[in-house]
């Protein structure tokens, strides 16, 4: 006897069914993801009515045993349940992905924040602080803040109301962007700043050329990793645990000046990373106070008395750290037309206890550069490039370094004893064109000419470095930094000179180890793996989890059925 066959009509019609429900499952599960009805939802849904209106036409009895036959009654019971649990987990999938819930599955947890990290908040809460990290995100760089984002929320977790987080579009928001300091080159950066006791940012005044401008305390931290973030934490939480004393009553630059030739930036700078800045004048005190972690003496023209030099031969013996910035001799009094600049003469106290202790002395002599393109305007203001190789320039690197009059150094060729104790490490030197003149007279007299007789040749040292021999061994462990110009750090330069701003935060690193107490290497290295992606894969991923596994295994399902009926 003859089989009869489904017409291909019927055929046709059941494959409509099919289609057309998987489509409406599949534009239900696209408007789910995406929380809106686009264009391919409506497609969906359009096509898979209109296919399932057709097998319900073309195939009416097929329609009807589905709906009353015994295997409808254990093919709903089925189809109920891989519904539900279809449904169920791709609702979990849609609250966890935008929750942006985040777990740490590494052996090693190697993205979880470092106990260095949970240290700095915990300070930062112990102290009452409040702070916000500020990033700078244009609509190019939203891939880069969803990646910032995935490690700045550990930070707000672990901070518990005192980080908290937010991002600007300097095109959206250029006048919130400005009070925050931001810069052309900020796009993709952090800043850390303040918060009061209203949750908002502290205000610092800002003194410009032009006039007074309000803006908002900030710390720049740079792209968004741990190192950085909590270097940031930690000097916000050890804000005043480092103190610096500037020396005052011998004629040096005044922190308060702002003006190109003031120092005011220096403040500043210190004041933003937390270190605590007071005045001292040596002739009025008895010693150096004990929180000083260091002593500048940033352009004298006066020398100091003999009292003053065992107050700062004392300071030193416990381990004290010195700056000492100074000038040539005659030079720059002779142009101003002020009283002449004596500080370090050869036979005054403190020079002498230099040479005898440390091996250091300042001639009496200015450097003349003769290498045209380190000439910045004439011969005697020569730009430094020629950087020593020294842990303290570790930031300057090639960048030029621009100076004034400059005033040659000297250190001891052959050590005695005393001074043995010490390691003498130079910093800058002149080029190899240049020559200290020694014939100060001469040169205020207009008469500029190299004398082999009785000047030096460079290259000349005009920076170095002293510190204790074996230093890691002694508890007493005394620094010395003496630089032959103090313009070097005037406002002039620091505002606009990154080389010399390299060059102040570095020896002011030196001396106070400031770096090395709030920074850090963390355990985690970024680079490894890639954590963040776009919105497009993200949506592909789930797409590939919620449509084509689950829709494989309903069309599997389907052929069975289908060929089970046929």
């Amino acid at each position: 006897m003859e089989q009869s066959r489904t017409p291909l009509r019927q055929v046709i019609a059941s494959w409509a069914g099919v289609l057309g429900a998987l489509l409406l499952i599949a534009g239900g599960l696209i408007a789910l993801l995406l929380n809106e009805i686009t264009t391919g939802v409506f497609a969906c849904v359009l096509f898979g009515a209109a296919a399932l209106v057709t097998w319900m036409t073309v195939a009416p009895d097929e329609l009807r045993a589905w709906l009353t036959g015994r295997q409808t009654r254990y093919g709903t019971t089925s189809a109920l349940v891989t519904i539900v649990f279809v449904g169920a987990v791709t609702y979990a999938y849609v609250l966890a992905d935008r929750a942006n819930l985040t777990a740490d599955l590494t052996a090693v947890q190697r993205y979880t924040l470092n106990p260095p990290s949970i240290e700095a908040i915990e300070q930062l809460k112990a102290r009452g602080f409040r702070v916000r990290l500020v990033g700078f995100f244009t609509r190019s760089k939203l891939r880069e803040e969803e990646s910032a984002d995935l490690l700045l929320r550990q930070y707000v977790a672990a901070g518990d109301g005192a980080i908290e987080v937010q991002y600007i579009d300097p095109d959206e928001r250029p006048d919130l962007a400005e009070r925050y300091g931001y810069q052309a080159d900020f796009d993709g950066r952090f800043l850390l700043t303040l918060l009061d006791e209203n949750g908002e940012p502290r205000p610092r005044d800002t003194v410009t050329e032009d006039a007074v401008q309000t803006r908002y305390f900030t710390l720049y931290l740079g792209l968004a990793n741990e190192r950085d973030i909590t270097t940031g934490l930690k000097t916000i939480a050890s804000a005043g645990a480092f103190k610096v004393y500037f020396t005052t009553g011998h004629a040096e630059r005044d922190l308060t000046q702002t003006n190109d030739d003031g120092i005011s930036r220096l403040f500043v700078s210190l004041d933003g990373q937390g270190i605590a800045v007071a005045t001292l004048n040596l002739a009025e005190v008895e010693a150096i106070p004990d929180d000083a972690d260091a002593v500048l003496i940033v352009g004298p023209w006066q020398d100091f008395t003999q009292p003053e030099v065992d107050r700062l031969a004392m300071y030193l013996a416990k381990g004290g750290r010195v700056g000492i910035f100074v000038d040539p001799p005659q030079i720059e009094a002779a142009i101003s037309g002020a009283p002449g600049n004596d500080f370090l003469r050869a036979d005054g106290p403190l020079a002498a206890y230099l040479w005898d202790e440390f091996g250091v002395r300042a001639l009496d002599a200015l450097v003349i550069e003769t290498k045209p393109e380190l000439i910045n305007g004439s011969e005697w203001i020569p730009i430094l490039n020629s950087i020593a190789p020294h842990t303290i320039m570790n930031d300057v690197r090639d960048e030029p370094i621009y100076s004034y009059f400059v005033r040659p150094l000297e250190v001891v060729e052959t050590p005695n004893e005393r001074q043995n104790a010490y390691v003498r490490e130079p910093l800058l030197f002149t080029s190899e064109l240049s020559y200290a003149e020694t014939a100060l007279d001469d040169f205020l007299a207009g008469r500029i000419a190299y004398d082999p007789q009785e000047d030096r040749p460079g290259p000349l040292l005009v920076g170095v470095t002293v510190r204790r021999q074996f230093e890691f061994q002694s508890e007493v462990q005394p620094r010395l930094v003496i630089l032959g110009d103090s313009d070097i750090f005037k406002n002039e330069y620091v505002k606009q000179i990154p080389g010399n701003v390299f060059l102040w935060t570095d020896v002011i690193d030196w001396l106070t180890g400031f770096s090395q107490a709030v920074s850090f290497t963390p355990v985690n290295d970024p680079t490894l793996l890639t954590l963040t992606i776009s919105a497009e894969e993200r949506n592909t991923i789930a797409v590939i989890t919620m449509l084509l596994l689950p829709g494989a295994v309903l069309i599997t399902g389907g052929l069975v059925w289908w060929y089970r009926q046929h």
